[in-house]
């Protein structure tokens, strides 16, 4: 009998082997019963990070509902205190990037995550990806506009402060770009 631990317990494998791995592709193949319109590995991926200490920031109603029952997270009303922002690429706002926690020098770990529900992860603007964990450089393609890639490249410029994106699509294919690695259109 598999149970949510198990399955969470592979997602979490897969998201450490994703953020090792900046660019790398994960498929998340796990299933749950999702009641929202994100996608699986969105879903999966809130569940295996939230605990009843963290809040999160959704616009869609469905999401946070689910995400509260199933992790115990707090919703939070407010996005600029928010420790992660789940949203859908359509509705992406540039104060989801700009007015957020960034870390401080002293925390650099009290920044928000931001979860991003792409329509694809393999097709549309390609992406060089450099810094650590990549060798030379790896390229990704991406449905991200590319103006949310230069706002994000923007905001993680003092590192170690900055955002953490978590990349997945509806094929529940999840990527994770860290505030560590550049990202520009190739």
């Amino acid at each position: 009998m598999k149970t949510i631990v198990h399955t969470t317990q592979q997602v979490y494998r897969q998201l450490i082997n994703a953020s090792s791995r900046p660019g790398h592709t994960e498929n998340i193949s796990e299933e749950v019963k999702n009641y929202s319109d994100f996608s699986d590995a969105a879903l999966l991926a809130a569940m295996t990070l939230f605990d009843n200490e963290i809040s999160f920031f959704s616009k869609d109603k469905t999401m946070r509902k689910e995400l509260k029952v199933l992790t115990g997270g707090i919703p939070n009303k407010d996005h600029t205190t928010a420790d992660f922002i789940i949203s859908k690429a359509a509705d992406l706002k540039k104060k989801y990037f700009r007015e957020v926690m960034k870390g401080i020098l002293i925390s650099p770990e009290k920044s928000a995550t931001l979860i991003i529900d792409l329509n694809s992860i393999g097709e549309g603007t390609e992406y060089s990806l450099t810094g650590p964990g990549i060798k030379d450089e790896t390229n990704i393609k991406l449905s991200l506009d590319s103006s949310w890639m230069e706002l994000r490249n923007e905001v993680c410029k003092e590192f170690p402060l900055g955002i953490d994106l978590v990349l997945t699509d509806k094929q529940n294919n999840l990527v994770i770009i860290p505030r560590t690695t550049k990202a520009e259109v190739k």
